[in-house]
């Protein structure tokens, strides 16, 4: 059970969207955290480690970023899925390797959740890497299929209180956001139940959805935008408070059915610990621009993402207090030792 059952999920909780861009904002408004300068970025190929399947949002933040930055520098990069694990055997293949600057994680807040969910990980989401760049927010998006029958988030809750445990929700992972969102949201609605099916990456689930072997799917939005746009997808409510410009026709939850909800989902880039600073600095000047730049900035914001490029020291803190905070937000979601 939830500890304050009564309380709105809101900008308390490690994943406001009002609080990820109020810290971006502190980049700006804040000397003592201004950016360490250019650096320099090392010599050789960038290989971008994206922890999920081909084809979901993570994947498409990074190969939109490594594609700018690869152009701007004149050099090749590469894009490698290591799917498997809840994000942990990508996340570990980087947090491994040479502090040289060339091999860079595609994370996203599941970096943060694990180390509540997997007690004897290889590696530490702090300790184990450098923070390069807080790349984006997003919200969770509640999906399904045309042919479900589920025209509304309010079908969705009266559907899961017919026929309790029996709805089949897929997840992109065990114990990653949509996954905490879910099991929040079933809480505070009295205690709905769902069967959970958790997949390596955002892209299987929806083409399971798609294909009818799913009711249901919690999804990073920019994932399915192109889908719901073109009704193979039907969305039914947004995690965060307002909805997204991307999808404007979807109602949040907070209008909906949870008032007060406001959930929003964040991906960036690390690198391993020991990086030398000038390298993290460089890459950091690298990724920001990439993700403001006319090549990747209007295709992600355009999917639903929204651009936030905060440096080091922003992203650092923000690893820090979600690893504190996400394990009171796992334990309270009934996921501890799951």
């Amino acid at each position: 059970m939830l500890k304050h059952p009564d309380r709105g999920i809101s900008c308390g909780t490690p994943v406001s969207r009002r609080r990820l861009l109020a810290a971006a904002a502190t980049v700006v408004a804040s000397p003592r955290i201004a950016r360490a300068g250019p650096g320099r970025v090392p010599a050789g190929t960038l290989r971008f480690i994206v922890p999920f399947a081909p084809g979901g949002s993570v994947d498409v933040l990074g190969r939109a970023v490594a594609k700018a930055v690869g152009e701007a520098l004149g050099r090749q990069t590469l894009v490698e899925n290591v799917a498997g694990g809840s994000t942990n055997l990508g996340s570990e293949r980087v947090a491994k390797a040479a502090p040289d600057g060339l091999t860079i994680l595609v994370a996203s807040d599941s970096l943060a959740i694990n180390k509540s969910l997997f007690p004897r990980l290889s590696f530490d989401p702090v300790a184990s890497f450098a923070p390069v760049t807080l790349a984006i927010t997003a919200p969770q998006l509640l999906v399904t299929h045309p042919r479900s029958g589920l025209n509304t988030v309010a079908d969705y809750v009266a559907a899961a209180r017919a026929r309790p445990g029996e709805l089949k929700v897929g997840l992109p992972g065990h114990g990653v956001i949509g996954h905490l969102a879910s099991e929040l949201i079933n809480r505070r609605l009295a205690g709905l139940k769902v069967n959970h099916i958790p997949y390596n990456g955002g892209a299987p689930a929806s083409r399971d959805l798609i294909g009818g072997h799913l009711d249901a799917l919690y999804i990073t939005l920019p994932a399915v935008t192109a889908q719901v746009r073109d009704g193979a997808l039907r969305g039914l409510a947004t995690t965060t408070a307002q909805r997204s410009a991307a999808l404007p026709d979807v109602p949040s939850f907070a209008e909906t059915v949870v008032q007060g909800l406001d959930l929003a989902s964040w991906q960036g880039f690390l690198v391993p610990a020991g990086t030398p600073a000038d390298l993290v600095a460089g890459l950091d000047t690298a990724i920001a621009a990439a993700l403001r730049g006319p090549s990747a900035r209007p295709a992600l914001e355009g999917l639903g993402f929204d651009i936030v490029a905060a440096g080091p020291e922003v992203f650092g803190k923000l690893i820090r207090d979600d690893v504190a905070r996400f394990a009171q937000i796992v334990h309270d979601a009934g996921l501890a030792g799951a």
